[in-house]
């Protein structure tokens, strides 16, 4: 499987699992707490002008 990830409709980052990506938002967004839920980061990261895309 492969995750991209997108800000504005323009291609970030593409991983192969989905903990770099995660990171790599917590840290972008400046989320004090790494154990947020995924529907959670999910969330505050559409709203940000985040978008992922996960091709199997």
């Amino acid at each position: 499987m492969k995750y991209t990830l997108y800000k504005d409709n323009k291609p970030i980052m593409q991983r192969k699992h989905f903990y770099p990506i995660k990171m790599y938002l917590i840290k972008t967004l400046g989320i004090k707490n790494i154990y947020i839920p995924h529907k959670d980061l999910m969330d505050i990261a559409k709203k940000n002008n985040y978008k992922m895309e996960v091709e199997r």
